[in-house]
């Protein structure tokens, strides 16, 4: 901090070397130079796999629950190490080696948000390909089959939750349904509403002849399929959304959101993280959200729900939000 220039070889490799630089000086200032007697720099907070969180918390999943911290625990545990342990044996033997959690790890954050195989297949390719492995198409087949089995095994409720409304989506669609709505928590109300383009064929001759379909606007047909593979990551990111704004509308303090992390200053952490697990827990222990979800789409049958979870749980985990 007192000559960064000079020691530049201690801070510009580190992950976030600018952020890093800016702690140091903060740091020097409050506490060695004493210069200054108050923090303003703000420190961030993240989410375990936030997705896997508000799933756990939908389908009362207690397994899931433990693994991405929302319940108590002496260390922070890690759900994509669990997850490559539970692929491994059932990868092609070319790929055992190089099977961790760094090589899942986009996949399982992924899943929850309705990633598909295809784009499975992209974060395995580029994860390997870190490690100097390349993968033939068929050994990448089978170790996305591999994770995505595994996660049925590792998170079978947050895997149940996503199939009911694909599942229940498409019924509604099927029934006349034009648009898919909800209310969140926070009291926002989401209005979904996905129908097919309306395109034309046109015809080029410019340095030879091709075909190019171009999109003119909508048609007045619902894209049942782009309904299906939306509606549970949109779901998801509404919940998450309304987790951090219940919990910054308690929190008298500067405070800044970036998706699943939260900013505030260092002083203040203590009262933000007490705050956030109260909110996860009224959301996920006074109401049967995936239940009033359910109503909300005219749902025919009722959601998955494991009901092994408690979610005052979470008040005592640690690792919740680290």
């Amino acid at each position: 901090a007192e000559d960064p220039i000079r020691n530049l070889s201690d801070w510009d490799e580190v992950d976030e070397p600018w952020q890093f630089m800016a702690a140091c000086e903060e740091y020097h200032a409050c506490v060695i130079a004493c210069t200054r007697h108050h923090t303003s720099l703000p420190v961030a907070t993240d989410a375990t796999c936030s997705g896997l969180q508000i799933l756990a918390g939908l389908a009362k999943d207690a397994s899931t629950a433990k693994l991405v911290n929302v319940l108590p625990s002496d260390k922070p545990q890690d759900a994509y190490k669990v997850v490559a342990e539970q692929a491994t044996p059932h990868v092609p033997d070319s790929i055992k080696p190089y099977m961790d959690r760094k090589t899942v790890k986009r996949v399982v954050m992924t899943v929850p948000y309705n990633a598909k195989p295809f784009s499975n297949r992209g974060y395995i390719r580029e994860a390997l390909k870190e490690k100097g492995v390349e993968v033939d198409k068929d050994d990448l087949t089978a170790t996305v089959k591999a994770v995505r089995d595994a996660m049925d095994v590792i998170v079978p409720g947050p895997m149940s939750v996503m199939s009911w409304i694909e599942s229940e989506v498409s019924n509604a669609i099927d029934r006349g349904l034009t648009e898919i709505t909800w209310t969140t928590p926070s009291g926002f109300s989401v209005t979904q509403r996905l129908m097919k383009p309306d395109v034309k064929d046109i015809e080029l001759q410019l340095l030879g002849r091709c075909k190019v379909r171009v999109s003119t606007g909508e048609s007045d047909k619902v894209d049942k399929a782009h309904h299906k593979n939306a509606t549970a990551p949109n779901l998801i990111h509404s919940l998450d959304a309304s987790l951090l704004h219940l919990s910054a509308l308690r929190f008298n303090a500067p405070i800044s959101l970036i998706h699943d992390s939260v900013l505030c200053r260092a002083t203040d952490m203590s009262v933000l993280s007490d705050i956030v697990r109260e909110t996860y827990m009224h959301l996920f222990a006074e109401h049967e959200y995936l239940t009033t979800f359910a109503q909300q789409i005219g749902a025919e049958t009722d959601p998955p729900m494991c009901n092994t979870l408690e979610p005052a749980s979470v008040i005592d985990s640690t690792y919740f939000f680290c």
